[in-house]
Order: C-alpha cells, then structure tokens, then sequence
C-alpha cells in the first residue's frame, strides 16, 4: 500500500572500493600469467558448467554463489580478485573462502561474466583470470569440505541429540538474507532440531530458543553463526541439503524574535524513559522535576556547594525536551533523557578542579556511561585571552582522545564573546578535533528561520587548519523555569540531542559517521567560520531522512594511505541529467580517524584524507564535488585557504547551468595522505595501518517530483540497504517507496 506521506530513510551503500595504482595494491602488467589465454577458455567452460549445475535449493531470492579458487601461489590479499568479480560484471565478492572467494551474482548473469572473462583487455582483470584456479558453483560438497554426512555424525554416541556449529551463508542481498533465514528456521522445526538443551536454560537466557534470536544479526549484517542439535543424521542431511548452510562442525563438548516559547511549562514526565540519552557534562543537576529520566546516577567531582547547578538544570531541561519549551522555534520533536555528570562550578566558587582531574574524571565516566550513551554534551569553555592560539588546548586534545577510545561523539559549545574578549576566537575544548563544536546563530523569522551569528558568539577556525565551528543553531531559548537564556551553551544541546537520535536511528552509526550527516545536511553549502556549515535539522526535516527530491548514500570504509581509492558505478538517476549535462547538487562529506601528535602543534594532524565525486566528460574526468585543489596548490594556499589538513571534508557543488558528462554513473574517489611519521618511529606510510573514514553522499534535484531516490535503489540494487535500524526499503509498482 503507498502512503499518502512518503519517508525515504538514508541509504546505507556497501559496496567495496577499489584501490588503484600507486602502492603494491594496484595490479601490474608483469603480474599477468603467461597461461592467461588458456585460462579464459578454462573459465568460461567452468561457468557454463556451474550455470546447468544450479539447483533450486542454491538460490535464495535469485541468488547464487560462486566458489572462486585461487593458483597456490597466488592466495596475497594484494591479488584478490575485486577487479574480475566487481560491480559492472554483476557478481560480488562475499567473503574469503577456502582457498578463494565467495562470489554473489544473480545466475542470468554468469553468461555475461563468462563474456567478460571472455573479451577483457582490462590490467585488472587479466591478473585475476591468469591466478584463478577454478570457479565452480558452491554446492553441499563446498559446505561438507569434501567430507559426506556420516563424517560429522558420531555413529556411536548415545545422546539423543547431537550438537554443530553453523555458519550461515552470506549474502550482500536482504531479500536473500529474508529468503535463508526463513528456509533455515523452516528446516529446523521440520527436523525438531533444537538451539540448545533446555535443562541448561535461566530466565535470562530462554529466548535463545528461538531461532529468530540468532538470525537478528544475520538479516541486518549478512553474516551469523549459531548451534545447534539434531536428533538424527537424516535430519543432519536435511539441515545441510537445505543451501542455508557455508561450513558446519560437530560442536564437542566443552570441559571447566518571537517569544521562543509560550503557554505552560512542558512536563518531563511525558518524555519516554527508553528514549536514547546524552552524557551532560556540566555544573550538575537538582531540579526534581528532571530526576527521574537519569537511567543512572554518577558521583560528582566537584561538591554541590561548588557545582554551578543553575546552569547544568537549563542544559538538561533543553537536552530533555528543547522543542517543548521552544514551541515556536522549528525545532525537531526529538526527546531525551540524560546522564548528569558535575564537574563544572559556579563562578562564585573559590577553587575549581584543575584540567587533569576533569580529564581524569571524564575518563572514569567514559567507563561508566559507555552503555548508555555515546553523546557527550559540553557547554563549558576556558576563559582565555588571546589572538589566537595556533596549538591545541590539553582540554582539546585529551577529550578527543578519550572520545576515540570510547567512541564518543562531543558536542561542544564554541563559547562566548565574554570568553576571549580580545579576539573573539573559539575557547577551548571548541577545538577538540573528534567533536561537533557549535555556535550561535539568530532566529529570523518563521518563514525563513536560520539567521546570522549571534552576537554572543565566538567564532572559528580551529587550530591546526581545523574547520570550526561545524554546525549553528538557536542560542536564544525559553527553558527550565520559563526564562530565555542567551548563549552557545543552549545551542549545543540541540546538537546533542539530534546525535543522539541519529545514533539510536542508524545501523553500524560511528562518531563520525554521525558527525557527517549532521554536515552533510547543513543548510550552507560553503565553511562559515561563525556559522559552520550551518543547521543540521528542523522540525519536519530529519537528517535521516531523504527530503523531497534527494538522495543520500551513508558509509565507513577503511582506507590505507599511498592507495588511491574508487567506488566505481555510482548511478546517476536521469532526472540529475540534461541535454547530457548534469544539473543538480552534490554534496560530499568524508571524515577521517586522524593520526595526531601528542604535542598538539600546527602539524596536529599526521593523516588526511581528500575526496571528490567525478564523471567522465569529453576531456577525462569531472568533479561534481570536490576539486582536489589541496593536493595542487603550494602548501601555504592549502592550509591557509583549503585547510589542507583538516579531518572533516565537505564539499558541496550546485550544477545549476549543468555540467558535461559521457554516461550515466560517477566514480567516487578518495586517498589517504600521511606526514611527519617519524615522531611515531614509523618509516613508511604503510606502517599506519587503515584509516576510518565516515563518507555521505548526497544527491539533489533541481526539478520537483524527481524521482531520484527510486531510481537510485533500483539501480544499486543490493549495494545498498536502509541505513535505519528499524525500517525497510520498498519499491511499489507505481515507483514509490513507503
């Protein structure tokens, strides 16, 4: 049924870049074997005889897979087959398998890999059909590992049922993954097998039971492995004659303005309890009516005679309910409930714990909060005096440690103008390089909310060529006992909980990744150093959701530097496209887990990472967002006027006159750069292991009713899934989702 009001979730693209040239991952001439030739006819006749092997039981929602064996000589991860067994071939590599690969692939499609193999002249290709030993279609004999039945079943035990371990086959495919789990649990009710001996079972563990328990993981990642017991061999011969199953074991036992807001004051009691919290780092909280929605209760490190209470109660009730205070302010109608941690005193005070006891402090509540929350808030900055300080602050520094330990997000206020009068540039921890340092930013008007800076505010950039502050929100608010409050303490909550919903929405969310939506859907589409990048949200604008028009594409990768990396056959839905020309918007972000120095200086950043969505065009490449201009210019121009070595890559591009292209799909490029590794005795770029990189990808229209986001799904097909844990993608007849 197609809803009147359609929701389009973010898309969660899977598949798999391709490094290319420049270190020993790119494939060479010399490594193609001189047996090549003989080997395209070997391969093709083996795909035509794994395409008349196909039985019913292989295929799962129109899906096969394919054993790949590599030459013995030929097993280095440098000569993986990703270039043969890639996207435009229509197969994918799943998995290592024994002595090869696991490949996906539709079967009306292996004739066209056989054509492929057939005619490739690509480098590429030509190493992997040279080192490829045999494909052959994964069958009962792949699962058993040559072994029969009888082998795994004990012929003289006298238990009545005995135990294996599973390991499910993998799909990229959900509808695969669908088609598998309900076959698997299908064939263990028909043979009365069970997940395990109930004379073992508590009250906490007697859901494992049921199947269904187990597969949870297996629909939303694709890969799942579980025991279970059978009572017979016969029933064993089911399980495995079932095609659910890649590698089974015997399992042997184990032994031992307008007013902001009006009307009465929102009561706290209405926010639901499961809603997802945030850390509030602060002066503390008392007030009564706000207790209650504390899942848990931290020791303070400052006392309350000391601790600034005031304060932490305002931060909690907007944490809490911001958009119920602030009625008329189009804010999102997100609860939530929080974490109070005390470590912030009241000016009054006449001692304050100094910055290794707050380091200290924050460290031992990482512990303590890590299963409750990942969003930390921090509206509290330092009192400085300065120009500008070109270092990072310990404050700085040390937070964003403990937050890539913990995998934390911080979101932290810039400050304000009362703290650094001289130059009016941000106060440390604003310049914590793993978090979302906010400003303020003025209500306009109804119909056109997002105003300039605040005059409270300061101001960015960071440090070390960081881009700060990243977003702006409302710091003009109404909240706890019905004041309004100036200050970028009380924007930064409105991030905060945002995060925190985002979190809670996306599957596999990192920190990061988070931190790239929120500026990835900023309304400004150029790096303000008083705004950021603008304002993540509204009140019917969600950043996990695709508006009217657009589509977003959401992913972590891990990237080696000295690679140059490529997703390659990213559709371009034809209404992005005009007399072939591409007219729309893109925006692009990418953030990097940076290598830092410890000694916090301008070269704080070891590792960057630089990135651009390109097209061919009638003279090589386009870029559609990002001109890789860091990489081209003197190192002066790039820091100073690129911030060359800043984590956070956003790039935003509106092709409005159009722009030439030849196709109809983009490339998306991205490579890791590295310096100064000395200082971590490190002699070669490929001593720093792989990178986390967060990437959001997102497309915009410049027509109405486009239909981009259907478009987009149908063409990625199983590259790509909801991004939401909780929602499903679905493709009407009429090319609607719902």
């Amino acid at each position: 049924m197609t809803n009147s009001f359609i929701i389009n979730p973010i898309l969660k693209f899977k598949a798999a870049p391709t490094p290319d040239g420049i270190t020993a991952r790119g494939k060479e001439l010399k490594q193609i074997k001189a047996s090549v030739n003989e080997q395209k006819i070997k391969l093709s006749r083996q795909l035509k005889e794994a395409s008349e092997a196909i039985l019913p039981e292989l295929m799962f929602a129109e899906k096969i897979h394919l054993i790949a064996k590599m030459q013995s000589d030929s097993l280095a991860p440098t000569l993986t087959p990703t270039d043969l067994f890639r996207e435009s071939n229509k197969s994918h590599i799943i998995a290592p398998a024994y002595e090869g690969y696991l490949i996906e692939i539709d079967p009306n499609d292996i004739d066209a890999l056989s054509i492929a193999i057939k005619t490739t002249k690509r480098t590429g290709d030509l190493v992997d059909i040279s080192r490829l030993e045999s494909i052959n279609i994964f069958d009962k004999n792949e699962t058993l590992r040559g072994k029969k039945t009888e082998d795994l079943w004990n012929s003289d035990s006298i238990r009545s049922y005995q135990a294996f371990n599973l390991w499910l086959k993998p799909f990229k495919n959900s509808a695969s993954r669908y088609e598998l789990a309900e076959r698997l649990v299908s064939t263990l009710k028909s043979t009365q097998s069970r997940l395990s001996d109930p004379e073992f079972l508590s009250p906490e563990t007697r859901d494992v039971t049921k199947p269904e328990t187990y597969l949870k993981d297996y629909l939303e990642k694709g890969f799942s492995s579980l025991s279970i017991e059978v009572d017979s061999q016969i029933s064993l011969e089911k399980i495995i004659s079932s095609g659910t199953i890649y590698r089974i074991e015997p399992c042997t036992p184990l032994r031992t303005t307008i007013s902001p807001g009006k009307g009465s004051e929102p009561i706290p009691s209405w926010i639901n309890p499961k809603a997802p919290t945030v850390v509030v780092i602060d002066g503390g909280v008392n007030a009564q009516s706000y207790l209650h929605l504390q899942p848990v209760t931290l020791l303070p490190l400052v006392p309350a005679q000391y601790a600034d209470l005031h304060h932490g109660n305002k931060i909690a009730s907007l944490i809490c309910h911001a958009h119920a205070w602030n009625n008329n302010r189009p804010l999102p109608k997100l609860d939530c409930t929080f974490i109070s941690a005390q470590v912030i005193c009241k000016e009054t005070a006449l001692k304050h714990p100094n910055n290794q006891q707050i380091i200290d402090y924050l460290k031992h509540i990482a512990k303590q909060t890590a299963g409750y929350s990942r969003v930390w808030n921090l509206s509290f900055n330092q009192l400085i005096d300065v120009v500008k300080d070109p270092e990072i602050s310990y404050l700085g520094h040390h937070i964003s440690k403990i937050a890539r330990e913990f995998d934390i997000l911080p979101v932290i206020s810039i400050g304000n103008t009362n703290h650094n009068s001289i130059s009016k540039a941000l106060c440390p921890p604003a310049d914590c390089e793993s978090a979302l340092t906010v400003s303020g930013r003025e209500f306009q008007s109804i119909e056109k909310p997002f105003g300039n800076i605040a005059p409270y505010s300061l101001h960015g950039p960071g440090p070390a060529g960081m881009k700060k502050p990243d977003l702006s929100w409302f710091g003009s608010l109404r909240m706890i006992g019905g004041a309004i409050d100036n200050g970028t303490s009380f924007c930064t909550p409105l991030v905060s909980s945002l995060a925190a919903h985002a979190f809670k929405e996306l599957k596999d969310a990192t920190p990061d990744l988070v931190r790239a939506l929120l500026i990835n859907r900023a309304d400004l589409n150029e790096h303000h150093n008083d705004l950021g990048w603008g304002t993540p949200a509204s009140d019917d604008d969600l950043p996990w959701h695709c508006p009217e028009d657009t589509v977003t594409l959401a992913w972590t990768a891990k990237l080696s530097s000295g690679a140059r990396y490529y997703w390659h056959d990213i559709p371009i839905p034809d209404a992005l496209i005009d007399d072939d020309k591409f007219k729309g918007t893109v925006a692009l972000t990418a953030i990097i887990k940076p290598i830092v120095s410890e000694l916090g200086g301008e070269n704080y950043f070891a590792t960057r990472i630089e990135t651009s969505l390109q097209a061919p065009a009638p003279k090589g490449y386009t870029s559609l967002a990002g001109s890789m201009k860091e990489s081209k210019k003197s190192e002066t121009v790039a820091r100073s006027e690129l911030s060359k070595w800043s984590p956070v890559r956003h790039h935003v591009k509106a092709h409005a006159q159009g722009t030439g292209i030849i196709g109809r799909t983009a490339r998306l490029y991205a490579r890791i750069y590295a310096r100064d590794l000395y200082q971590f005795s490190m002699q070669h770029h490929s001593e720093t292991g792989e990178h986390e990189v967060a990437f959001v990808l997102t497309f915009k229209a410049n027509k109405k009713d486009s239909d981009i986001y259907n478009t987009m799904v149908q063409s990625l097909g199983a590259q790509v899934e909801s991004a939401l844990v909780e929602h499903q993608i679905q493709v009407d007849q009429n090319n609607k989702t719902e």
